[in-house]
């Protein structure tokens, strides 16, 4: 039986597939909703550090590597999913791109990550959950993420939530630019 894949949708690796990490502890992005995140970006992704803060098997990053960012910074804490990650960098990137994975817990992870990025950063946040319970608590685990993020250093971070999530105006010392709905699941962008 074929695992299932996902294809990268532009740049110098349009087209390459991307193993699937289970949907057991991940939630793939869908197609469309990565098209206009990348659209909405277009040449702006050029020369950025990107960060997938829960990253699964890495598609969201892997498609910013494939459309242009200087580096890409993944976190994971499920081991087969992380293993599925690392699989998909090795397998796609052979360009000598630069990245890293960090293995482990994104809320525990992401404070001692960035020492050495500069600006511009964008960040890409589609935090998993199992359950309604589980689902408002990462949320807000989210918002605190992104309240204690550098704005002198992170030029957007993008959340990924569901759409009938009520989104705050404000997070910290960002404010929310746009949201785009497509279906049961919405980007809001703040900067």
């Amino acid at each position: 039986m074929n695992k299932p894949t996902l294809r990268i949708l532009g740049g110098i690796y349009k087209g390459r597939k991307l193993q699937m990490a289970s949907l057991e502890t991940t939630r793939s992005s869908k197609a469309i909703l990565k098209e206009s995140f990348f659209d909405t970006l277009s040449h702006s992704i050029f020369g950025v550090n990107f960060i997938e803060f829960f990253a699964g098997s890495g598609s969201v990053g892997i498609e910013a590597i494939s459309r242009g960012a200087h580096f890409a910074l993944f976190f994971e804490k499920d081991q087969a999913a992380c293993d599925v990650l690392r699989f998909n960098l090795q397998t796609i990137c052979k360009n000598g791109e630069n990245y890293r994975v960090i293995f482990g817990d994104t809320f525990q992870h992401y404070p001692f990550a960035f020492k050495d990025l500069q600006y511009p950063c964008i960040g890409y946040i589609d935090p998993p959950f199992h359950s309604r319970e589980n689902m408002q608590n990462i949320y807000e685990k989210c918002y605190q993420m992104i309240a204690n993020l550098d704005k002198s250093l992170f030029e957007l971070i993008v959340l990924e939530h569901i759409s009938s999530l009520a989104i705050p105006a404000n997070i910290g010392s960002f404010g929310l630019i746009k949201s785009r709905k497509f279906g049961k699941s919405s980007l809001s962008y703040f900067g």
